[in-house]
Order: structure tokens, then C-alpha cells, then sequence
């Protein structure tokens, strides 16, 4: 179905646009009462804040959604006929399944405005099954970087071979996912193959005339993590490989100054002032 571009949905009141084939099966959310779903608190709460809370809901036919809220309770004057995030979150996540990148299945959104200003917004998306996020799954491999380097290179290679593309595939038409943290990456493990679907957008922009600068802020995104579980040595290759082949020399050495320029400003753990530096 067509959605809403990113646009306002409504200037005053409530509105929101839900899949036809997923109208009966999401009732049971209130996604036509927003006093319904800006209290909704059924499910599993997958995150949590202040003004943002996302829970796993598991419907009546067995299925999985996630069920994301944003609820202001002050006056945020700074949305003022801007796009909602819900929206800009649905808005990226069409944009990049169009250009071919794996996101999550967009099944509704909606906003709650007063006099334009952002009130309260929703977002339902189908869940990714048998998925587990990048930071998570860090985690979970534990020491296999130091005690089995060539199975962790292998899993490394895998993710770079199948998120390389995506990254090109948005960065060419000017598309910036523009949050592009671990957390926010989910891997799909099938045997050798690793599958990666991009997730939690709600900053996703297009820069057709800057495109450095959203290139600059996603590989520092991703190096943030990187810089600890990674060596020098493969983000180097990773870059150059996002690159293409025949790069320019000059081009991949400005792209690494201004990355290490952007995480100077909010070092991560293990950070050191050097092209792609790395504590291990």
C-alpha cells in the first residue's frame, strides 16, 4: 500500500493510516482511539524512556509486531509542523526497502497533534524472526574473537558482505538510515550466510546535495563499537570495500579524518586520535 510521505499525517487531532490486510488483526492495539494506544502496556516491553516505550506483541493468529509510542506530556514546540518521528521512521523504512535494503514489514502509523505540535505518535512494524541484534550478538560470542579468530573473522566477513551493499545502495540516491548503531542492525544467521536488516529510523533523511556528511556520521555510527570488537586491520577493509573498487586514495583519507573528527567530539571506549584506531 501506499504510505504517507514524510509529511505531517494531521496539523489538529488524531490520525492514522493502517495495512487494510492488518486492520483486524491490530484491533486489539486501539490503533483507532488514541486514548486507547498512547496508554497501550500489553506485551513485552522491548524498550523503554521517558517519552519512548516499544513493546513485542504477539496477536491472536500467533503473529509478532512491534508496537513503538512516542507520548509527550510537555509542550515540545520544536515539532511544530514537523514530521512526527513515527512517520519518519515509516517514511525511511519504505524508502530503503525500495532502494533494496531489508527493513522491517511497515503495518501502521499514526500521530496525535495539538495546534501542529506533536502530542503523540505510533508505529507498528511485523517482527524479523530468528534475528538477534549486532551488539547482542557481541555479547553472546564472548571471547571467540581472541580464542577463535578465523570463525570471527568469518562472521565479520559475512556481515560486511551483506550490509555493504545495502550501505551503497541508500548512500548512491542520497538516502542516510543516520542512527546506524549495532543495536540497531539485526543478523539473520543461515549456515555461512549472514542476512542484516536494518532497523529504528526515526532520524532517516536525504542528503542529495551533502552526501558526505550523512556518509561521515553513518560510518562513525558504526565504528563506535567497532573500534572495541574490531581491529584496524578490518575496518580498514571494511571502508575501503564500502568504497568500491577503484577508489580514490584521497577520498578514503578524508572520509577516515572526518570519521575520527565526528567520534573526537563523543570518544567511544578504546578510541585513540588515529585513522580508524583501535585499543586491541
Amino acid at each position: 500500500m501506499r504510505w504517507p510521505t514524510r509529511k505531517l499525517l494531521t496539523l489538529h487531532g488524531s490520525k492514522g493510516v493502517v495495512d487494510p490486510d492488518w486492520q483486524e488483526r491490530l484491533a486489539p492495539i486501539g490503533l483507532d482511539d488514541p486514548r486507547q494506544w498512547s496508554k497501550y502496556r500489553a506485551g513485552e516491553v522491548a524498550s523503554a524512556s521517558r517519552s519512548t516505550n516499544s513493546f513485542k506483541v504477539t496477536l491472536a493468529g500467533g503473529e509478532q509486531v512491534f508496537f513503538k509510542r512516542y507520548v509527550y506530556t510537555n509542550h515540545r514546540l520544536r515539532s511544530l509542523f514537523m514530521p512526527s518521528k513515527s512517520v519518519v521512521e515509516g517514511w525511511g523504512l519504505t524508502q530503503m526497502a525500495a532502494v533494496g535494503c531489508r527493513t522491517p514489514e511497515l503495518l501502521a502509523l499514526g500521530e496525535t497533534r495539538l495546534l501542529g505540535n506533536v502530542r503523540a505518535a505510533y508505529l507498528v512494524t511485523r517482527a524479523i524472526a530468528n534475528t538477534t541484534s549486532l551488539d547482542q550478538l557481541t555479547e553472546k560470542i564472548g571471547d571467540l574473537p581472541d580464542q577463535q579468530p578465523q570463525e570471527w573473522n568469518r562472521l565479520v566477513n559475512a556481515i560486511a558482505a551483506d550490509l555493504i551493499p545495502q550501505l551503497q545502495a541508500m548512500h548512491r540516491v542520497g538516502l542516510f538510515h543516520y542512527d546506524l548503531k549495532w543495536r540497531n542492525l539485526l543478523i539473520e544467521q543461515q549456515g555461512p550466510v549472514c542476512r542484516v536488516h536494518l532497523i529504528d529510523c526515526p532520524r532517516a533523511r536525504r542528503r542529495r546535495w551533502r552526501p558526505f556528511r550523512g556518509q561521515v556520521v553513518e560510518l562513525s555510527a558504526l565504528s563506535r563499537l567497532a573500534i572495541v570488537h574490531l581491529t584496524r586491520y578490518q575496518r580498514i577493509k571494511f571502508l575501503l570495500r564500502y568504497l568500491g573498487k577503484g577508489y580514490d586514495a584521497r577520498q578514503a583519507r578524508r572520509l577516515m579524518k572526518a570519521v575520527n573528527a565526528h567520534l573526537s567530539r563523543r570518544p567511544p571506549d578504546g578510541w585513540q586520535k588515529s585513522d580508524f584506531s583501535c585499543a586491541r
